[in-house]
Order: C-alpha cells, then sequence, then structure tokens
C-alpha cells in the first residue's frame, strides 16, 4: 500500500509533461489515483488535482472524474478547476468538470455560466440560465452574468428585459447590475447614461468605484457644464472612501472638459487620500498646470521624492509639460537634465518629454533654444518619433527658418520617419508666412499626387489664411473651390478665415456673402470667431453701425461675446466719440446697470452680455482715455472707473492718476 502522500508525488512525477511522464502516464496516473487515494480522505493539492483531471478528461474516464469531484465538498475547489479549463479556452472540459459534480451549487453555476460568457458561447450560457430559473437557484450574480453576456453582444434590450425579470423573481439589481449597463452605453449611446444613473439612484443603489470611474469617462471636451456637475454629484453619492485610482480620474476629467473652475475644489480631496503611486500624482501635476499654479506642481513632485516614489515617464512628462505650459520652460529643462543625472531615472526620459520643452520654447518664440535642446537630444540618442519632427518643423514655420526644414527632413529619413499630414502643413504655414505661396501651393500638388496624404481642412484653412495675409482673394477663394470639391467640408475655423480674407482684400460685403451661402449648405452656426471677424470687417472699413447689427445678431443667436469683441466696439466708439456707446459696452461687459440698450435688447439679460474671459486691461485704459478726450460730461469717466471698480474688472493701478491729469 502506498501512501496517499507519495501516490501524489508520483501522480506529479508521471503525468504528462512531468519528469516521469510519457508513454501510458495518463493510465499510471488514473491507476494512483483509483488504488491510493480515491476514498482515502487525503486533501490532494489543487496542482495534483488537477493533473488527475487531465488525465480523465484525456481517457474519457467519466467514472474518475466524478469520483475525484466527489471527494471534496469544497465548493471553492470545484470552482477553481472548472474556471482553470475556461482561463485555457477549454470550454467543453469546464463542462464536464460541472456535469461530474452532484451538487450543482449556486457558485458552481455561477462560475460555469460566467466560464460560457468569457468563452462566447452564449448558446450554451442561454441554456444554463434557463435551467436555474427553472431551479428557482438564480441570484442576482446569475442574472449579472448573464446580463454582462448579452451587454457584450450589443443587445441592450435583452439585458434590460433580464433586469426586469429579476425584479419579478424577487431580486434587486446591484451595483453590478447598473456598471454592466452604464459601460455599455457609455460606449453606444452616452445621451442615455444620465437615464441609468437617475434610476440607479431611484432604487436605493448607491454608486461604487467602478460607477464613478464609468461616469467620469464619459466626461469629454465636448460635455456640458451641468453633465461635468452631474458626473462629479455621481462621485459626492458614492458610499465608499476615495482613493488615488479616483481622484486620478476626477482630476483627469476635469482637465478634458476644461472645467478648472471645479478642479482646485476637487484637488482639496488629495488631503484625504493616501498617494502612493506616481500615476496619481503625474494627474494631480497636471491639474495644478492647468490651474497655473506653479507653487503646487513643484509641491506635488517634491512630496513625490521625498516619499521615495519613483516617477515614471508619464509622471515626467506631465511636470515638465506643466511647468513649460506655463512659462517655467528653463526650470523644465533643469528638471530633465537633474533626472539624468539619477541612474534609476535616466532610463525613463525619452523624446516625449522632450518634445514638451520644444514646444515651451517655441510658443515663447525661442527659437536658440530649440535647436540647442534638439541638438541635446541627438546627443543623448533619444529615439525621436513623428510627433518630435512635426513640433521642429512647426518651430520653423513660426522662426521663419524656413532653411531648417531640409536638413530636418534628412534627419527624419535617416531614422526612417516618413512626413505626414501634419508635417506637410506645418510646412505650407511657413511657407504662407514667409511669403512664399507659390511654393507653398506646389506643395499642395505633391500631396494630392500622394495617396497616404490627402489635404484636410487645416491644410486648406491655412492656405486660405496665407492667401488672407497678402490679399489674394480670388486665389483664396480657388482654395476653397478646391477643398469643397475634394469633399472636405469648411468649419467655422474655416469662415474665420474667409472673412479676414475679404477684409484684408477690401471687399467687407463679400465677408457677409460667403457666411450665408456656406452656413446655409453646411448647416453651420456662426461662433464667436467668425462674428467678431465680421464685426473687425465693419469697423476696418468703417461701418460702424452694421458693426452693431452684427452683435445684435450674435446676441440674438446666444453666442456669448468675448474680450476680443468688446476691444472691437470699444475702439470703434471711441474713433467715432460716441461717449453713449463707450459707456454702454463697458457697463455690459461688467454686468453693471446702464449697459448698451441695443445689446441689452438683442441679449434678453445683461448677464448674457459678460465675456467668459473678462475684459483686456489696457483695453479697459483704452477706452476710458479716449472717452477723457472728447466726453462732455465731466462725471461720466469717474462715474465709470468707479462702477468698473465696483465691479470686479481688472484696472491699471496708474489709470486714475492718468485720468486725472486730463481733466
Amino acid at each position: 500500500v502506498v501512501a496517499p502522500e507519495v501516490a501524489q508525488a508520483l501522480v506529479q512525477l508521471c503525468a504528462e509533461g512531468g519528469p516521469l511522464g510519457g508513454v501510458g502516464a495518463d493510465a499510471l496516473v488514473l491507476d494512483l489515483y483509483q488504488r491510493h487515494l480515491s476514498g482515502s480522505g487525503f486533501g490532494l493539492e489543487v496542482s495534483a488535482e488537477r493533473l488527475i483531471a487531465e488525465a480523465a478528461l484525456r481517457s474519457s474516464r467519466d467514472d474518475v472524474l466524478g469520483s475525484l469531484m466527489g471527494s471534496s465538498a469544497e465548493v471553492s475547489r470545484h470552482v477553481s478547476l472548472l474556471k482553470s479549463f475556461a482561463q485555457d479556452r477549454r470550454l467543453d472540459d469546464s463542462m464536464a468538470v460541472f456535469r461530474a459534480c452532484a451538487v450543482k451549487s449556486v457558485p458552481l453555476c455561477n462560475a460555469m455560466l460566467d466560464a460560457c460568457v468569457d468563452n462566447d458561447d452564449l448558446a450554451l450560457a442561454e441554456k444554463l440560465m434557463g435551467e436555474a430559473t427553472s431551479d428557482q437557484t438564480a441570484d442576482v450574480v446569475t442574472y449579472n452574468t448573464m446580463i454582462k453576456a448579452y451587454l457584450r453582444k450589443g443587445n441592450v434590450r435583452r439585458a434590460r428585459e433580464l433586469v426586469e425579470a429579476m425584479r419579478r423573481g424577487g431580486l434587486k439589481p446591484n451595483c453590478v447590475t447598473y456598471n454592466e449597463l452604464l459601460d455599455s452605453v457609455v460606449r453606444e449611446r452616452p445621451d442615455a447614461m444620465w437615464g441609468l444613473v437617475g434610476e440607479m439612484q431611484a432604487s436605493g443603489c448607491r454608486p461604487n468605484h467602478v460607477t464613478c470611474s464609468i461616469v467620469l469617462k464619459s466626461v469629454s471636451k465636448a460635455s456640458r457644464a451641468n453633465e461635468v456637475e452631474k458626473a462629479l454629484a455621481v462621485v459626492d453619492a458614492m458610499e465608499d472612501p476615495m482613493d488615488e485610482v479616483l481622484l486620478s480620474s476626477i482630476c483627469e476629467a476635469c482637465i478634458r472638459s476644461g472645467r478648472t473652475d471645479l478642479l482646485r475644489r476637487q484637488l482639496e480631496r488629495q488631503k484625504l487620500v493616501q498617494i502612493k503611486g506616481a500615476h496619481t500624482y503625474g494627474s494631480v501635476i497636471r491639474s495644478y498646470g492647468a490651474l497655473h499654479d506653479v507653487g503646487k506642481i513643484w509641491a506635488a513632485w517634491g512630496e513625490m521624492r521625498r516619499r521615495c516614489i519613483t516617477p515614471t515617464s508619464v509622471t515626467i512628462g506631465c511636470t515638465v509639460e506643466a511647468l513649460a505650459a506655463n512659462g517655467e520652460v528653463d526650470a523644465a529643462h533643469a528638471l530633465i537634465r537633474e533626472q539624468m543625472e539619477d541612474p534609476q531615472v535616466r532610463p525613463l526620459i525619452n523624446a516625449v518629454v522632450y518634445c514638451s520643452l520644444l514646444k515651451g520654447f517655441s510658443h515663447r518664440k525661442r527659437f536658440d533654444r530649440v535647436w540647442a535642446v534638439y541638438e541635446e537630444m541627438k546627443a543623448e540618442n533619444l529615439e525621436c518619433s513623428i510627433v518630435t519632427f512635426n513640433t521642429l518643423v512647426d518651430a520653423c514655420a513660426r522662426s521663419g527658418e524656413m532653411a531648417r526644414i531640409p536638413p530636418m527632413l534628412e534627419d527624419m529619413a535617416a531614422q526612417g520617419i516618413e512626413p505626414n499630414l501634419i508635417t506637410y502643413s506645418a510646412i505650407i504655414k511657413g511657407y504662407c508666412q514667409d511669403g512664399r505661396l507659390d511654393r507653398a501651393f506646389e506643395l499642395l500638388d505633391e500631396m494630392k499626387q500622394n495617396r497616404n496624404l490627402i489635404p484636410d481642412e487645416v491644410t486648406y484653412n491655412t492656405l486660405i489664411d496665407g492667401c488672407a495675409r497678402y490679399g489674394m482673394y480670388a486665389r483664396g477663394m480657388g482654395v476653397l473651390q478646391d477643398m469643397t470639391d475634394s469633399g472636405v467640408p469648411p468649419s467655422n475655423f474655416t469662415l474665420s478665415v474667409l472673412v479676414k480674407l475679404a477684409n484684408r482684400s477690401k471687399r467687407p460685403e463679400s465677408a457677409f456673402e460667403v457666411c450665408e451661402q456656406i452656413c446655409e449648405k453646411y448647416k453651420l452656426r456662426l461662433c464667436v470667431h467668425v462674428f467678431n471677424n465680421l464685426i473687425h470687417t465693419c469697423t476696418n472699413h468703417f461701418d460702424y453701425p452694421r458693426a452693431f447689427e452684427v452683435i445684435a445678431r450674435m446676441l440674438k443667436e446666444r453666442v456669448r461675446p468675448d474680450k476680443r469683441t468688446y476691444a472691437l466696439l470699444l475702439r470703434a466708439a471711441v474713433a467715432e466719440r460716441s461717449q453713449e456707446d463707450v459707456a454702454g459696452l463697458l457697463r455690459a461687459a461688467a454686468h453693471v446697470p446702464g449697459a448698451h440698450p441695443k445689446l441689452l435688447g438683442a441679449a434678453g439679460s445683461a448677464a448674457a452680455l459678460v465675456p467668459k474671459d473678462g475684459l483686456l486691461r489696457e483695453v479697459v485704459s483704452e477706452a476710458l482715455e479716449g472717452l477723457a478726450n472728447f466726453c462732455t460730461d465731466d462725471d461720466l469717466v469717474v462715474n465709470l472707473l468707479r462702477e468698473l471698480r465696483g465691479a470686479g474688472v481688472s484696472l491699471d493701478p496708474r489709470l486714475p492718476m492718468r485720468l486725472a491729469a486730463r481733466r
């Protein structure tokens, strides 16, 4: 008689694939089991149990499999064995294990159902679901698993029917139920998400981390303001404590949607969360970058390093980008060089991290630093991407150093990187800014010859803008014709450059005509930038009354004016020496009594006249000083100054002194 411990060891040695395995291995394993282990009461190790089950399945010994499943009353062992076969995509063997179990417990049935779903066998899953409901053994997990199966197939209707069946059976949908439905709806029909959230709340089911994560993922740049607030309200309703993963999701959602007004309050949650991962620190640093809080960027970075948390490439990239975007480009560069001195961190510095530096220096017109950083990247043997080269080409265009483009393209070719549409569009922009329109059009023709470089809206808009710079109306309209003939629809940005083209070409009426034609044909609704360019066209051609007609239309169409709108109108009002218009415009923008009647009548409410980005300080100074030069009412300027200060408008502290000197 062989002791069970020895028999188990022999099974592991003699099994197929084992050290002593070979011909007849399965028969030997089954013999060892039947003679020395079956009925012995010995608790087999999971690995040995799996080997015996494998041998029984290959030998079609259902009797041995049944004996093996009956030797242990631990349901968890049966579930574990069944799942192990399912994970190997062996659904038939999982089913054999399930059938071999004399007692079909609820956890076992649910595990088998889940195996069917994971192995994409909906028919077998439906059969098992039918058995469970007829036996009245289906629980919430059973229903949730089947709901998941239907949702994976895109059958939302059937999934919803199961939810109702669950309720009829006396079972209450739980968080998992709603999370499955929400995840599917967000991907397929995001507009229906809030109805589900409301249903979930009405049922008394509070959201969990998964719910919040799904809802926050739905937040995008296009999300309406109230949708972002509703998503954060779901987080507030969560009964579980906040963790760092959710904090990161909240930060990213606020950044994506541009709701920096909500971001600072959400960052207060950081004090309640123990951050252990570099990824979360990256999100927090990005958030402070969006809030333009350089001090907090450094504080978060310093806290992470003091806690000996090694940054990832993404964390370093977030920090460099946050600093560079807030004007601290030299500090960002110094941070990179400091990290390069750390052997543990040095391999994490890549071209993506450096790319934020290139953009930072380029946007601040410090082009000498752009080229120096590029040379540094080459010295460090960093592998550049198309994004890196596109950033460099854009810097060439911005700086007017088009002579650098050919060697840049040679560097790209040496690294096996092909120029893409963005590369060509940036080069075209450079030629347009450099006054070399013929070369820009030649490049457009080259693009058309390449099937992989189909000009897009950006390309055409760049060329129209180039024509606008030099008042080349006919050529610019030819680009528009080419654009539409190529199947590229114009956008509001296209309209803004077309209006600029007509303005620069001294054809103000054409600006309005082209807007009406394109809006009608492509069902566009004018945005603030197009309206501003139309106002500029009017003021540039001394058609002051029509400028007010444009802003009246703008307000009636519920387009909110911005600081440029008021800058254009105020300068025109000063030029027209109209003290009533200057005063009315300033009061409208500052949301104080006395707003311009034409604007107030068109908008319907004084609040709709307030620019969301405020008034430019220099424009306010220019308007008040201009008003003081011709105003016949000595008290008007003083009263306006007091009213604007009371409304919190940013004023030049030296303005009162300059105004007093003019009296």
